[in-house]
């Protein structure tokens, strides 16, 4: 979605821009147009582990294909791409820039780092050496872009100056994601059917390191006192390496936790079921820039959310929300508890909320910061690219 929107932008802005991407499903096109922007989708479908792999040449022959079309290779997630991205760049004579998407990307964190922070020594001892090999060529790149200071801190870590890193954040559609009125809401939650009372909100993945788990744990807890209080999950684990769904929808059976706990399963129409809700949580263990948690506060919901990297960029404990250790039952309960008790200060948190995000995290904003950055690494500040 954030690609889809920032590609929207590009082209609003009179900047030509095309997507290359994996083709997931043999249904899925290999050709279209999303929002007017191309779309190429490089075999070979299915292989939902090994996909990411086995797209590496295709990918590669395709840029070699339409070389004459693009003076900028954006990959956004560089775990496998960035090396083709970096490769092809060099090969062709064009620009590459480089953006994780997620914390250890870079560093190899994604292999040898569990959900919970803990490492595990024997995956790095094993994989370490090819990570040092792989960043040290991505370290051709002509810029990293940081969207938050975890990842900042990442890539200087792993030796990357300061002077090719570039701090742009993700951005969301504020115009879409927005407060609605009383009566929409209870339209909506009609429309969607949804139980009465006060709704907790997530959206999101339902996967390992998300903090649902406990979230259940602590919701079984608190919810015991505040019967008119529901838990919606929106989101899926599947086809996910890390769901977690089917261990969730357990847990609830087996505590009864049906009328307390709902899940309302992978959706296209996230804003309508924020725009329904009256709270929304975050237990995330680990993020970099969360997409999930900016649309909840556009919408004006108050939050409690993490105390974690990537979290701590958009919430101000206090200010626009609160911030609670992860794991942590008894702080969670207590952020809950305020909420519940204090709704005045929880509307403030939500105006704040829509107010940081309008300001900082608008796409038209994130999309102009990537088009200077473009025309920077191209050597044209002044001139268009694409």
């Amino acid at each position: 979605m954030h690609a889809r929107l920032l590609c929207r932008e590009f082209q609003r802005l009179g900047v030509p821009v095309f997507v290359l991407t994996r083709r997931r499903a043999k249904a899925t096109p290999a050709f279209e147009r999303v929002d007017g922007v191309p779309v190429l989708r490089v075999p070979p479908p299915g292989f939902p582990r090994l996909g990411k792999y086995l797209m590496l040449l295709p990918t590669f022959l395709r840029l070699i294909r339409k070389r004459r079309d693009y003076d900028v290779i954006y990959v956004c997630g560089m775990r496998t791409l960035g090396l083709i991205g970096v490769w092809a760049a060099r090969l062709l004579g064009k620009r590459c820039v480089l953006r994780s998407e997620s914390k250890g990307e870079f560093s190899g964190g994604f292999i040898w780092q569990r959900t919970d922070g803990r490492s595990r020594p024997m995956l790095k001892l094993l994989f370490g050496g090819a990570i040092r090999a792989r960043n040290h060529f991505l370290k051709k790149a002509d810029r990293f872009l940081s969207i938050s200071g975890v990842i900042r801190e990442e890539y200087e870590a792993c030796g990357i100056p300061s002077t090719r890193i570039a701090d742009i954040s993700n951005g969301i559609d504020t115009n879409t994601f927005a407060p609605a009125d009383p009566g929409t809401r209870d339209a909506l939650r009609r429309r969607l059917n949804l139980p009465p009372g006060r709704l907790f909100m997530y959206t999101g993945k339902l996967n390992r390191g998300k903090g649902l788990e406990f979230l259940l744990r602590a919701w079984k807890v608190w919810g015991r006192d505040r019967p008119d209080c529901v838990l919606v999950l929106v989101g899926s684990g599947a086809m996910q390496f890390l769901s977690c769904e089917d261990e969730l929808r357990e847990y609830v059976r087996q505590h009864h936790l049906e009328t307390s706990v709902r899940f309302a399963g992978a959706v296209s129409n996230v804003r309508d079921y924020l725009q329904a809700a009256d709270a929304f949580v975050f237990p995330s263990e680990s993020e970099a820039l969360p997409l999930a948690l900016l649309e909840a506060l556009a919408t004006g919901l108050p939050a409690i959310a993490s105390d974690i990297g990537g979290v701590r960029d958009i919430v101000v404990d206090g200010l626009n929300g609160r911030l609670a250790p992860p794991n942590d039952t008894a702080a969670w309960i207590c952020c809950l508890n305020d909420l519940v008790d204090h709704p005045g200060v929880a509307a403030e948190w939500g105006a704040e909320g829509r107010r940081t995000v309008t300001t900082l995290f608008s796409i038209t904003h994130i999309a102009e910061e990537h088009i200077r950055l473009f025309r920077t690494v191209c050597g044209s500040p002044g001139e268009s690219g694409s």
